[in-house]
């Protein structure tokens, strides 16, 4: 009886854990993806995004970044030439810092994002090959889509569908599998890091969208972040930007919610949004430093009078959010707001977001160690009995004035970087008076003359406009601004949530463009990497217009067949032409740059029409525009990762024998 009474309790017990458990991962995936959209979604975009996925480095910064990871797994944070996994010689590998004698990366925020995917990777290669892991985690993957997919539309066959497709792919992976190395698994994990952080975009967009309109709209938001704009193309490239992008996304979003909610869930979703940037001045400290600038300023405007139990939550959850950055760098050089970009750089001159004298702030060596002159001198000329008080007394001050000496060096720290940020925005704005540089960071790139002898002679740059067509339907905010101001007028203080949201929007935007202008265009820029927080941000706006929002609303089938049948006959297209002109690498991407420009203006000219004479333009022709300037960076995306830019395997075997079959350079 005994033995029945304890086993019944022991039931009891774990199925109270196993409720409890169930209900904290249940609020931990509304917290992230809000709902089974959202799930559906970013499970939708990983799955896409990986079908293009090559492991290889394709730029020189990724070499200490992953470095990094594989150091940071073994407990080391400081780095010796021996500890380069990937090895290139100090001088070529652009983002390495030194200091003391060791070596250090930099987005450290990055790094340790990077370490969960790791260590699951290296227990599931301990049951098999780390190429069948990843096959095996893809057809797990389209077998949950499949699961959701059939409860959402109700349509079981769904369900068979993704299993039958998962078995072929897993069948296909073992017998295509190359050899993977254990040794290439941390390059692995910083690559589905950044692939995770693409879906974290794309669902943050669908919830912001979500908080404002239909959900049909919001789906559509979310899919075209993902494959309509260069986040896709950088998704599995572990460089730091749709980090920084997911994370921007993700404090535009609490800051909306903060601003639609009350009470303390208020409170805590202001806090996230200024958190969120807290963790992005981790990955990049001066990006973090002028969003978090530039929120603030929102912030007062929008809200000047705050109680002081919401400062104290927006306060309290920022201090513990830039806590990881001060600690990484007090372990690293002993300053908590002395990154490591602002350590000697090893490699090449950096064109980053970083002073290029930063080596020399903050030191402190001037004001450190003087104040007391010749600790063996006597200025008094006292006997013993006077020396050993001073020596006591001494002793006793030593923590006010090592306190005092910290305080000197934060607030020398300080005051640099307020006279770079003013400088770096006075440089930017001069920057934006700059017609040609404008016009090929934004509008053409391909024909421009400085880029003579660049990338082996190869034309592979895209402007903004030519990579995301779908920011040329922005040409209708002047229209759409001026039909509000003549309605409603202008007032600050009388903004609700959705134009509140609006003007952070354009604020992170214009302050990521300003300090980045003065160092673009660049080689390599590829789709403007450095601007792609704001772009993003950019692509978020057209699905604020009336225009977009009634096309979506009004032809749904129009607009996803349109996508549909671009991003299916769009490469095919491709291949036949490009295969008959037999272009070079440069020739065959200003195909796409040129042709992007063209959808772009006829979306501008539809988005513009229907807004400003709608009438005219209906919303069906508003859908069609739409739908081939997504698909045509779509189709971009598709042909640059599988054909144009072949910088390593595949990381499914079976994608690798497609894209043989289909030559095109």
């Amino acid at each position: 009886m005994n033995g029945d009474r304890s086993s019944g309790v022991d039931a009891q017990f774990r199925s109270v854990w196993s409720d409890r458990l169930s209900r904290y991962a249940d609020r931990a995936g509304q917290f992230v993806f809000g709902d089974a959209i959202g799930l559906t979604l970013w499970l939708g975009v990983v799955l896409l995004g990986a079908l293009s996925w090559r492991v290889g480095f394709f730029i020189t910064d990724t070499y200490p970044i992953a470095n990094a990871v594989a150091n940071l797994a073994d407990g080391r944070l400081a780095m010796t030439p021996p500890d380069f996994q990937y090895s290139l010689t100090l001088g070529t590998q652009p983002g390495l810092h030194e200091y003391g004698g060791r070596f250090y990366a930099r987005n450290y925020g990055q790094v340790v994002a990077a370490l969960p995917f790791l260590w699951l990777l290296e227990g599931a290669s301990v049951v098999a090959p780390p190429r069948l892991v990843l096959a095996g985690g893809w057809a797990l993957g389209v077998v949950g889509l499949g699961r959701r997919l059939a409860a959402r539309f109700d349509r079981r066959w769904l369900r068979l569908v993704a299993v039958a497709v998962a078995s072929a792919w897993f069948a296909a992976a073992v017998v295509l599998a190359t050899a993977l190395d254990r040794s290439q698994l941390p390059l692995v994990a910083l690559q589905l890091s950044t692939l995770a952080a693409a879906g974290v975009v794309a669902v943050s967009c669908y919830r912001l969208v979500g908080a404002f309109h239909d959900r049909r709209v919001a789906v559509a938001a979310g899919v075209a972040l993902a494959l309509a704009t260069p986040v896709g193309f950088w998704a599995t490239i572990p460089k730091r930007h749709v980090l920084v992008t997911a994370l921007v996304f993700w404090s535009v979003f609490a800051f909306a919610r903060s601003r639609q909610l009350d009470g303390r869930a208020s409170y805590v979703a202001h806090g996230l949004a200024y958190g969120a940037l807290g963790l992005v001045a981790w990955v990049h400290a001066f990006e973090g430093f002028f969003l978090t600038a530039a929120l603030f300023a929102v912030d007062f405007l929008t809200e000047p009078r705050k109680s002081r139990r919401r400062l104290a939550v927006v306060g309290g959850i920022f201090v513990l959010s830039v806590l990881p950055m001060a600690v990484t760098n007090v372990l690293i050089n002993g300053n908590p707001l002395r990154p490591p970009r602002l350590l000697p750089n090893v490699g090449p001159e950096s064109v980053e977001l970083a002073p290029t004298d930063g080596a020399k702030a903050g030191d402190g060596d001037a004001a450190s160690g003087t104040a007391g002159g010749d600790a063996d001198a006597d200025p008094t000329g006292g006997d013993e009995t006077q020396r050993t008080l001073l020596d006591e007394l001494f002793g006793l001050l030593s923590p006010l004035f090592a306190l005092s000496t910290l305080a000197e060096t934060v607030l020398a720290q300080l005051v640099f970087i307020g006279n770079y940020a003013v400088a770096a925005v006075s440089d930017g704005v001069a920057a934006a008076g700059e017609h040609e540089r404008l016009w090929e960071i934004f509008v053409r790139r391909g024909n421009s003359a400085s880029l003579s002898g660049i990338n082996d002679y190869e034309t592979i740059d895209l402007s903004v406009v030519e990579s995301t067509p779908i920011v040329g339907t922005l040409l209708a905010l002047p229209a759409v601004a001026a039909v509000h101001i003549r309605r409603h007028g202008v007032a600050l203080s009388r903004l609700g949530p959705r134009r509140q949201t609006d003007l952070l929007v354009a604020s992170y935007a214009v302050v990521l463009t300003l300090v980045y202008l003065p160092r673009l265009p660049l080689f390599s820029q590829l789709t403007v990497r450095y601007l792609l927080p704001a772009i993003a941000l950019a692509s978020y706006c057209p699905f604020r217009l009336p225009a977009v929002r009634e096309a979506i609303s009004g032809a749904p089938r129009t607009i996803a067949g349109v996508y549909a049948g671009t991003i299916l006959v769009g490469p095919a297209l491709a291949a036949v032409v490009l295969g008959v002109l037999d272009p070079a690498l440069g020739e065959a991407i200003q195909f796409h740059a040129l042709f992007g420009l063209c959808v772009a203006a006829v979306a501008a000219v539809l988005v513009v029409g229907r807004t400003v004479a709608p009438d005219r333009v209906s919303p069906r022709s508003v859908a069609i525009g739409m739908a081939v300037a997504g698909g045509a960076t779509t189709v971009y995306l598709s042909l640059a990762s599988v054909e144009y830019f072949a910088y390593g395997p595949f990381a499914f075997d079976v994608v690798g024998l497609i894209a043989r079959l289909v030559p095109i350079l």
